[in-house]
């Protein structure tokens, strides 16, 4: 093994180190700046050299001992070593230092709150090892399970679950998506070949079976769980239902701070509300029954567009949704004007929605980012076109992970 010393000059949004070496920048998991490492270079992706770390030289005051006994290992977290106290702290410096040239002086800053919540929303994998057979979450930067007794960062009963779960996995089962609601869990077994006539299942209280085998997800329960998301909406209280296939923020708590900002958000004569990538309406649902606002929302995935409409229903909200496919044309006259226009896209943004602003000419925008540098591109597609940068937030929905979600209000 041939090892190389560095000094990291800087901790990445991700969770990585920047060390400086005689070899050239190498990025490697587990630094903290100002800290000499020694390390083995692993490889090389993208351009950029990639590492472990061997060795701290010289640590950082603020370096601890991680609690988890597999942190160093699971690619689950990437703060563990750093005093939780400072992980608000350094998350929020992210998002200002990205969106710098954005920032006005007239710009509200809302930074970080320390002690999030825990993940509710989480992929297991299938390992084996002398032990036998365990559900994982993958190792950093591989496709290799970590095998943990439990884990601090998901909700209780989605790791009572898995604990349960991986005593008696079913065969062909390769990875477990576990999401953990109001009134019980869905947890969906997806497998590389068509489910069994019977499959044995362990006992676990309030859960929804599916079993997922390329396109086709089916119920192994019956009667089918109708499991939902209870959201604010002023001082009332919304019952959404959430399906196995539709997006949710990964945090109960954080997703309730973020459904409040928006609503803190909304001008007091607000009429209509575009929601695109809507889900099942977790952000323009809420607004729209403390507003009476209609509205408009598009989203790619058919099963969350019909999910949106009957929760619309249930809340007695005038609204439509439709499925779209909003990384290409699509038909955008319905979408013009809005007094309000949510977007709230997948980790690679939505580079052509916020491209279209002089078309759609909504009167605020209302943007969520949950990858730093894809949103700090697509805000400077909005500031070229005209609009302000007006309130910027930066909020931990992932505690011990490397990810940091920007919520930013802008306006014509």
């Amino acid at each position: 093994m041939s090892c190389l010393d560095g000094n990291v000059v800087a901790l990445l949004p991700g969770g990585e180190s920047l060390v400086h070496t005689a070899q050239g920048a190498v990025l490697v998991p587990h630094g903290i700046p100002d800290e000499q490492l020694r390390i083995e270079i692993t490889d090389k992706r993208r351009g950029v050299l990639r590492g472990r770390l061997v060795e701290v030289l010289q640590p950082a005051r603020t370096r601890i001992e991680p609690v988890c006994p597999v942190a160093d290992r699971c690619g689950g977290c990437a703060l563990q070593h750093i005093s939780p106290q400072q992980h608000a702290g350094i998350k929020s410096g992210w998002v200002r230092d990205v969106f710098a040239d954005l920032i006005m002086a007239h710009t509200r800053w809302t930074p970080c709150e320390a002690g999030c919540g825990l993940r509710r929303r989480v992929r297991w994998f299938t390992g084996h090892d002398e032990q036998g057979t365990f559900l994982g979450f993958y190792a950093h930067a591989s496709h290799r399970p970590v095998r943990h007794a439990s884990c601090m960062v998901i909700e209780p009963e989605l790791d009572r679950a898995r604990q349960r779960l991986q005593e008696a996995l079913p065969d062909g089962v390769i990875s477990v998506q576990g999401i953990c609601l109001a009134n019980g869990l869905h947890l969906v077994l997806e497998a590389d070949k068509a489910a069994a006539a019977h499959i044995e299942l362990p006992h676990i209280e309030r859960v929804q079976w599916w079993w997922r085998h390329g396109r086709s997800l089916r119920p192994l329960t019956r009667p089918v769980l109708e499991l939902e998301d209870h959201l604010p909406a002023g001082e009332k209280e919304l019952a959404i239902r959430i399906g196995p296939n539709d997006f949710i923020q990964g945090n109960r708590k954080g997703n309730r701070a973020m459904v409040r900002q928006v609503q803190q958000w909304l001008p007091d004569d607000c009429r209509l509300i575009v929601d695109l990538f809507c889900g099942a309406g977790n952000l323009s649902l809420p607004a729209a029954v403390l507003t009476g606002a209609r509205v408009q929302g598009a989203e790619g995935n058919a099963d969350s567009v019909r999910l949106a409409a009957r929760n619309a229903g249930r809340v007695q909200v005038d609204a439509h949704f439709e499925s779209l496919n909003l990384f290409e044309s699509f038909r955008y006259e319905d979408y013009v004007a809005a007094d309000v226009l949510i977007l709230d896209p997948p980790r690679k943004g939505a580079r052509r929605i916020c491209s279209m602003m002089q078309m759609l000419m909504p009167k605020r925008i209302i943007m969520i980012s949950c990858d730093v540098a894809a949103g700090a591109r697509d805000a400077h597609l909005l500031a070229e076109q005209g609009y302000r940068l007006t309130a910027l937030r930066a909020m931990d929905l992932f505690p011990f992970a490397g990810h940091v979600e920007t919520m930013s209000l802008w306006q014509r």
